[in-house]
């Protein structure tokens, strides 16, 4: 039972003051006040009588509880039988009829399951999130009592699907990652790549993992590949040429790691027809000494104990190595980012985690430490440090290295979300480009959140513009048309808007910089290209950009446009967009 303080003041006014006053049960045997670390909460302990007192400045206020010795004896799950579109959200609700024949909304307390969670998941406050086309059973239980509610997602939202790098040539033996991306009806894209269903025209040409989308060149010819959902398809075609493997660049950023971290190694092809191509998942990883380090077949090293290993990378009898030293540095501290956050239920946070050094160095351990919460059921997290509000209350989120650990706390919100505002509230784009925009939750207490990657995302009309519901990238809008588009973020009932004006304005040159740097052998160098367009206007193209290295021997460069360097020399870094490209040189000493 959620008790609220209002306070009254001297000019007349009132406000919720829940939060800030001092909470006190005169009977913890029957009721326990601030359950779950929530200001006001009442959690009911044993039949009896508690009298609820709240204080502030001096002065209080009561309330008295009764807590009935009655018992649950059934429970109804609403909606019954509800069908889901796919990526969106369904709030279920428990109603408890208790033994002396009174009901009563339990969905905060009771325990919530989904027999799929690949198809829906479901939060401990009875949030449902469809994931993927099917029927999963929806199980509210208190006790030995349960009840159920059978929920379908389907895609008939689903307006269209594309694939995407679009058209691709590959050598034979090497592979392709496609990716299929669905509009919706509201102007939404999210990433379907798992759903869909993917076919191969001629497979003795290349073959394709059915829901994966990744694609293997087997003989030198055309195939078409197509991914289906429901009624939507996309097709690309996909060439395979006879270019030999002639040489093979294995990058990463950073040669000293400590015990017990990661490091992830690319390797790069150089074929018989001067074309390049990230071979990472096609070669055949090895390190000459496990003891010091392994790796597994996606080229990412695990730390042993200290030494050297010589990482090595072979295809088509063609093998390349760098060494990689594991120093003899112990973990002394992890530090978690963020220290502390603020959820709603069904948000989530990316939290990351770096460790400190015996020898002073310090490097992000995200993906090598183990993940914990102290409270599950108000917030969970995942093998990478993805947090999500369940319901509310506190919880500490450790992040666990042998004996050393870090921690963040998080709170999730018990007042209610009050308003939701997309920023910017406008934005000006070129046709083919994108523009991000973010989604600020204000609560009840007048706190704030970032709720970018919880919201869901719709832009109207779609033929102007499309935004991305997709984790990870969501509010990224793309211009298609010239004209104008709403961009709208959903959440908790809120809704925000934002309006973005595509232009016809057309990418006539490409400017990287910095221009023609000099960098160390073993470092990186972060490079960045600005479009100017016909209008007079420029734009940060960095991320749509595509990047590519002349000479991947001396350094690779990565899609957000880092460049790792393997060797001393010269390399062009160029960066291409709409048929438009710009370059500059990278020097490695």
């Amino acid at each position: 039972m959620q008790f609220i303080a209002t306070g009254t003041f001297s000019d007349g006014s009132t406000q919720n003051i829940t939060s800030s006053a001092q909470w006190a049960s005169a009977n913890p045997a029957a009721a326990s006040i601030n359950a779950n670390g929530v200001p006001g909460l009442a959690m009911a302990v044993a039949a009896g009588n508690s009298v609820i007192t709240a204080t502030s400045g001096g002065i209080s206020s009561s309330a008295t509880l009764t807590v009935t010795g009655a018992t649950v004896t059934s429970i109804a799950v609403t909606p019954a039988g509800p069908s889901i579109s796919l990526g969106t959200l369904q709030q279920f609700t428990a109603i408890g009829t208790f033994s002396d024949g009174s009901t009563q909304d339990i969905t905060g307390t009771a325990t919530w399951s989904s027999s799929k969670t690949g198809v829906a998941s479901i939060t401990a406050s009875g949030l449902a999130t469809a994931r993927n086309l099917g029927t999963t059973t929806i199980t509210a239980a208190s006790g030995s009592v349960s009840g159920t509610s059978t929920a379908t997602v389907n895609a008939a939202n689903l307006a269209s699907l594309a694939i995407m790098p679009g058209d691709a040539t590959i050598a034979a033996t090497t592979s392709q990652q496609f990716s299929a991306i669905g509009t919706f009806n509201d102007g939404s894209t999210r990433d379907l790549t798992a759903q869909s269903t993917w076919t191969s025209s001629n497979t003795g040409v290349a073959k394709i993992g059915n829901a994966s989308g990744l694609a293997k060149g087997l003989t030198a010819g055309s195939s078409t590949i197509t991914a289906t959902l429901g009624s939507a398809s996309a097709s690309v075609t996909l060439d395979v040429t006879n270019a030999t493997l002639e040489s093979i660049s294995v990058t990463a950023v950073g040669r000293i790691i400590a015990p017990a971290t990661n490091l992830s190694f690319t390797a790069t092809g150089t074929f018989s027809d001067s074309s390049t191509q990230i071979i990472t998942r096609d070669v055949t990883w090895t390190s000459d000494n496990v003891g010091v380090a392994t790796i597994a077949s996606v080229g990412v090293a695990s730390a042993v104990a200290p030494g050297i290993a010589n990482i090595s990378a072979t295809l088509d009898g063609v093998t390349a190595s760098t060494p990689l030293t594991v120093s003899s540095a112990t973990l002394v501290s992890i530090a978690v980012t963020p220290a502390s956050a603020v959820l709603a239920p069904a948000s989530t946070l990316g939290a990351s985690a770096t460790g400190t050094f015996s020898d002073g160095s310090t490097q992000t351990i995200t993906n090598s430490v183990t993940w914990v919460s102290s409270a599950g059921n108000v917030a969970s997290v995942n093998s990478s440090g993805q947090v999500t509000g369940q319901s509310a209350g506190s919880a500490t989120i450790s992040a666990q290295g042998g004996s050393i650990s870090g921690t963040m706390a998080v709170v999730v919100e018990s007042s209610a979300l009050v308003s939701l505002q997309v920023t910017p509230s406008s934005a000006s784009v070129a046709q083919q480009t994108e523009a991000q925009f973010r989604a600020i939750g204000t609560f009840g207490d007048g706190s704030t959140q970032d709720l970018t990657q919880s919201a869901s995302w719709t832009s109207s009309p779609a033929s102007i513009a499309t935004v991305s519901d997709i984790v990870g990238s969501k509010g990224l809008a793309t211009g298609l048309a010239a004209g104008n588009a709403t961009i709208t973020a959903f959440f908790s009932g809120q809704v925000g808007t934002a309006t973005l004006s595509v232009t016809p304005a057309t990418l006539t040159s490409l400017t990287i910089t910095p221009a023609n740097p000099s960098i160390a052998l073993g470092s990186s160098e972060r490079f960045t290209v600005t479009g100017n367009f016909s209008d007079g206007t420029t734009e940060n193209l960095t991320n749509e950009a595509v990047w590519t290295s002349s000479n991947v021997s001396v350094a690779s460069i990565g899609t957000n446009g880092l460049a790792n360097s393997a060797a001393t020399g010269t390399t062009t870094i160029t960066a291409s967009m709409n048929g438009v490209s710009g370059s500059t040189v990278l020097t490695v000493f």
